[in-house]
């Protein structure tokens, strides 16, 4: 794959990142809401385990089509550094997922799960700074 083709792609992978995110967070938060009682009556955490499990199983994919892509050279590391910070991802909120029960939250597993995303995102702005920075 050229240089720019692979930019171009990286940069379309980005913008669906950002896209399962908000969609991920949207969840966390509306999960706080149901524990509140500040909600729609069609809101709960069955429904919302529901929607998470699809999403997930969409974000599955896209981690495995962006993984696929062959990194042009000098982007070896990059690319792989991105590929592991959207795995990362992907366990965090499969994590997350297992911590909505019908009935409530587990808050601890929930929490580390968002440490974890968090932890996952910071490798992926690492490898971003590390564009263009000599190996050795």
């Amino acid at each position: 794959m050229q240089t720019q083709d692979y930019v171009q792609c990286v940069n379309q992978e980005l913008e669906r990142l950002l896209v399962f995110e908000t969609v991920f967070k949207e969840y966390a938060h509306t999960c706080s809401n149901i524990e509140k009682g500040n909600c729609l009556a069609s809101e709960n955490f069955e429904r919302i385990h529901l929607y998470f499990t699809k999403n997930i199983i969409r974000f599955d994919r896209f981690v495995d089509q962006c993984a696929a892509v062959p990194a042009p050279s000098g982007y070896e590391r990059f690319n792989q550094l991105l590929v592991n910070g959207l795995k990362g991802i992907r366990e965090a909120v499969i994590d997350m997922l297992e911590a909505i029960q019908p009935d409530h939250v587990d808050h601890h597993q929930f929490a580390t799960a968002l440490q974890q995303q968090q932890s996952a995102r910071e490798q992926i702005n690492t490898a971003f700074e590390q564009i263009n920075v000599p190996a050795f």
